[in-house]
């Protein structure tokens, strides 16, 4: 496009477009709606995942679904992990003092445990928390797509997923939640 000449009364359709990519047949190539639509057109977080008919976007809304279902067991199962440590005492992988439970005896299912930096469990529990995070940030990107249909499929995954897995949890509120 030459813009080195005054516009002056020049309206769109005189100006030259060249070879720029100005999208396909639903609008791929024109930016990110930043407003919520309902759009079967939606490209999802990679170039090559795009939907072009309503059957398309129903299969990804699936998968999304499944994802937000699955992001939930992640988040209990590592708490089940942390809590088989609290219950592993004598386990010399873990830490738990005194004073960090009470001076009242054992701390039951609210003990604080330390792993030292090295241990197994550590080590697990930071590559689950790179999972977690990898998968929060994720799915935070699928929902500013602003499609109603694959926000709506994320968050009813979230709330079936917690379904299943939140009545088992000790916490009703994560301290570790990334995206909330």
């Amino acid at each position: 496009m030459d813009h080195s000449h005054h516009h002056g009364d020049m309206s769109h359709g005189d100006m030259d477009h060249g070879d720029h990519d100005m999208g396909d047949a639903c609008g791929h190539g024109h930016g990110h709606a930043m407003v919520f639509h309902s759009s079967v057109c939606q490209e999802i977080l990679f170039s090559g995942w795009m939907t072009t008919n309503a059957l398309e976007l129903f299969g990804s809304a699936v998968a999304i679904f499944f994802a937000g279902v699955l992001y939930e067991g992640l988040k209990y199962f590592r708490e089940a992990l942390h809590a088989r440590a609290s219950a592993a005492t004598g386990d010399s992988r873990v830490n738990i003092t005194k004073s960090e439970c009470g001076n009242n005896g054992p701390c039951g299912g609210t003990a604080v445990v330390k792993y030292t930096m090295l241990s197994s469990g550590h080590v697990v529990q930071t590559l689950l928390h790179f999972l977690q995070s990898t998968a929060s940030y994720t799915l935070m990107l699928v929902f500013m797509t602003y499609n109603v249909w694959l926000c709506l499929a994320l968050v009813l995954g979230l709330a079936v997923g917690y379904f299943f897995f939140g009545w088992r949890k000790n916490n009703v509120v994560d301290v570790n939640e990334h995206c909330q």
